[in-house]
This record gives C-alpha cells, sequence and structure tokens, in this order.
C-alpha cells in the first residue's frame, strides 16, 4: 500500500500559540543601520477600519504599469504622542542593555496620571553635554525615548494611555540631541512617517478564544462513523515516545498573538479628514479627527487595536520609494 503524503497542519513559525501579555505588541529590535536621518524609528497608531483607493501604479515591473488599479487599504489613525523621558542604554556583563540613565520631564495630563505616578515637582534636567559626556563614560550602546499615546484626542472613547518606548536613529550624539529636543513635547506622525515609505506593522492579532483542532490548524474533519469525535486529530502521536509532541494539533488558544508584519507601504499620510471620514463613521471606532494614514493591504487586530509601525528591517527592494498618485478614496 502506497504511503500517503499530507502537508503538516499548523506553521511551527507561530508557536507556542499563547496570549499576548498586553494588548500593544513589544519591538525588540530598531533598524537604525538603514535610516540616515536622526528621528524616531517608529510611530503608533489606532487601527480604524478598511476601505479601497484607485491609484496610478508606480511600479517598473508590474503588467498594469501606468494604469489605474483599485487596492485595498487600511486606515490608521494617528494622534500625536508626548515624549516622557529619554533613556541611556549600555550593555552589562552579558551583553544585555541596561538603563544606566533616564531624563525625565515633567507632563501635566490628567489621563496620564491614571497609568504613571507624575512628580508634584518638575525634575531638573541636565545639558545636553553634560548627557553626553556621561553616556560617554558609561559606554552607551543605544538611546529609547519614552512616551505616551493620547487616546482621547480620537472618537474611542478611551482616555488612559499607552506607554512604551521607541527607537532613535543615528550616533549616540545625535541620538540623545534629538532626544533630548523632544523631552516634554508632542510630536506628530508625520514628522516621523513619509508617505512611500516601508514599515513593519507589529500589533495583537484578533482574538477568538479556546478553539478546537478544526479551526486552530485546518484539521481535516474525521468520517461521520468515528467512534468518538469528528472536530478532532484522528491520532496524537506514537506509543513511542510515550508522550504528546508539541507538533501535534490540539485545542487551545487562537488568536489575540503577538505577531509582526513586514514591509507595510505607506500611500498616504494627511490630516484632511474631510476626504476620508464618512456620514455614518466607520464601524467600531467612529470617525477620524486627526492625522491618518492609509497602507496597502491589511493590518493585524481588530479596530481600535493599538498598531506599532515601525521603519522596515527588511525593506523590499521592488517596492518604490515614491507613493503613488491617488485618484479616488472609496468612503
Amino acid at each position: 500500500m502506497a504511503s500517503s503524503s499530507t502537508r503538516k497542519r499548523g506553521s511551527k513559525a507561530y508557536w507556542p500559540r499563547v496570549r499576548a501579555k498586553k494588548t500593544h505588541a513589544i519591538v525588540n529590535s530598531w533598524a537604525s543601520k538603514d535610516v540616515k536621518d536622526t528621528n524616531m524609528l517608529g510611530f503608533p497608531a489606532f487601527k480604524v477600519g478598511m476601505t479601497s483607493v484607485g491609484l496610478i501604479d508606480n511600479f517598473s515591473h508590474t503588467l498594469t504599469k501606468g494604469t489605474e488599479v483599485n487596492v485595498p487599504v487600511t486606515i490608521l489613525e494617528c494622534p500625536p504622542v508626548k515624549v516622557l523621558s529619554v533613556k541611556v542604554l549600555a550593555a552589562d556583563d552579558y551583553g544585555n542593555l541596561q538603563i544606566v540613565k533616564e531624563v525625565s520631564s515633567q507632563v501635566k495630563d490628567k489621563n496620564l496620571s491614571r497609568k504613571l505616578d507624575i512628580a508634584k515637582k518638575a525634575p531638573k534636567i541636565p545639558t545636553v553635554e553634560e548627557v553626553i559626556a556621561f553616556a560617554k563614560e558609561a559606554g552607551a550602546e543605544d538611546v529609547r525615548i519614552k512616551i505616551a499615546t493620547t487616546p482621547g484626542l480620537t472618537t474611542m472613547g478611551r482616555k488612559k494611555p499607552d506607554v512604551m518606548e521607541l527607537g532613535v536613529s543615528g550616533s549616540i550624539e545625535e541620538q540623545i540631541t534629538f532626544a533630548i529636543s523632544k523631552l516634554g513635547q508632542e510630536v506628530k506622525a508625520s514628522e516621523v512617517l513619509k508617505a512611500g515609505e516601508l514599515m513593519d506593522s507589529h500589533g495583537i492579532t484578533i482574538g477568538k478564544g479556546h478553539q478546537g483542532a478544526v479551526k486552530r490548524f485546518g484539521v481535516k474533519l474525521t468520517s461521520h462513523k468515528s467512534e468518538k469525535k469528528r472536530r478532532h486529530a484522528g491520532n496524537v502521536g506514537a506509543w513511542t515516545p510515550s508522550r504528546v509532541l508539541t507538533t501535534i494539533p490540539l485545542p487551545g488558544q487562537h488568536g489575540y498573538h503577538e505577531r509582526t508584519e513586514w514591509n507595510k507601504w505607506i500611500l498616504k499620510i494627511s490630516d484632511n479628514i474631510e476626504e476620508i471620514n464618512n456620514s455614518k463613521g466607520f464601524r467600531g471606532y467612529g470617525e477620524v479627527r486627526g492625522e491618518y494614514i492609509l497602507v496597502k493591504g491589511s493590518v493585524q487586530g481588530p479596530s481600535q487595536r493599538m498598531v506599532t509601525l515601525v521603519k522596515a528591517c527588511r525593506p523590499n527592494k521592488r517596492y518604490p520609494k515614491v507613493a503613488p498618485e491617488l485618484t479616488y478614496i472609496n468612503k
């Protein structure tokens, strides 16, 4: 009898399939080497929904080059962020980056006090020269900016901000000079992101709860004459080894995983909300009030969930560096 060959159900690339620890993704690496200008390497945004746009295809290798095509896009609202502190990082004896100095500012925000303990007195901010001298003495390797989002400026109904860290490009001196110049200020998305750039999307997928093996891994249904169940894995392993391997499709958590999608193409950044809002608003979100981004294709997560856009770590060279001309936006 010929041996049957079937592809393995489920991808080991997404393992373990557990719930994310936070509602926003944690970015561990930043593409600082390929960025020439000194600036923030990422920006948080809130997913509004999806629509479609018409654009003039400016790819050099496609059959539709120079013609108008319809493309699905994701709308992300990007309210400004507030810079809370600057962290100088240095490697310890084990090679892990640790905070050796943190320069904080006093940001008076009623909503931010729900998340952090804000000092009553404004801290003394050292000069740029003092921080650079300390960084050189401590052997600093990187600088991070601690920011807080402003969801209260949107129509989601949320007020409590999310606090996260963003990387900075450039040398240590350039990073410290730029970060301290932005301390205590608000930064807009248009100051960090540009149309035509490729970004990596870090976010949390849609949660579907505890699901069985059929929905979780796409296992084929067993025969209707099966002795036990239809929606389960028919064989969970051999007698030896006498344990269930991790490659066996079993029930468990499905969705609400921290995932990264590479090379998301920014088609447009604008604050003209009249060309994007419709009379009814977006389902599950409402209307867009501030700056928004149109990203080609889909982005992980449901509406209202925060997505962190980061400079592409491995950009696709086939993408044009100039954003295409948009002919219309479907409301």
